[in-house]
C-alpha cells in the first residue's frame, strides 16, 4: 500500500479512530469545519468510514479495514517523501562526501608535512649528536 500524504489532524483522527469509534466530543479541540475536511479526506482515502448529519456534522466514524492495514504497514504514519526532497537529500549528500574528501586531503598534507618535520628534527638531532659526541 503506498503512503499517502496526511495532515497532523488527519493523523490524531485516524489514530483516534482506530482506538475507538466516534464519540460526540472526541475532537472538541477542532471546528466542525476542520473535523468535516480532514475527516472527508481520510474517507475518500477510504481509511475510514464516516457519515455526515447536514451542515456537514460528523455523526459516525470508524477506522475501515484498509485504514488498519494502513496503520500496520505505516504506524508512524510517516509521509512519502517528494521526488524534491529526495533530488536535495542526494545533493546533500554528494556535498557532504565531497567536503569529507577535502578534509581527508588536508589531513594527508598535514601528516606528510609533519612526518617531514619530524624526519628533519632527528636528522638534526643526530647531526648535534655526531658533531659534540
Amino acid at each position: 500500500m503506498n503512503k499517502i500524504s496526511l495532515s497532523g489532524t488527519e493523523k490524531r483522527i485516524l489514530k483516534e479512530l482506530s482506538i475507538s469509534q466516534y464519540e460526540d466530543g472526541m475532537f472538541d479541540d477542532l471546528s466542525r469545519a476542520e473535523l468535516y475536511v480532514a475527516s472527508n479526506r481520510l474517507k475518500g482515502y477510504g481509511l475510514i468510514i464516516a457519515h455526515y448529519a447536514e451542515g456537514n456534522e460528523l455523526v459516525v466514524a470508524h477506522i475501515s479495514d484498509e485504514g488498519q492495514v494502513y496503520l500496520k504497514e505505516n504506524p508512524l504514519l510517516e509521509n512519502p517523501v517528494s521526488d524534491n526532497e529526495l533530488k536535495r537529500l542526494q545533493i546533500d549528500e554528494l556535498e557532504y562526501k565531497k567536503r569529507i574528501r577535502k578534509m581527508e586531503d588536508v589531513i594527508r598534507v598535514w601528516k606528510l608535512v609533519s612526518a617531514i618535520i619530524g624526519l628533519i628534527g632527528v636528522v638534526g638531532w643526530l647531526f648535534f649528536f655526531l658533531k659534540n659526541g
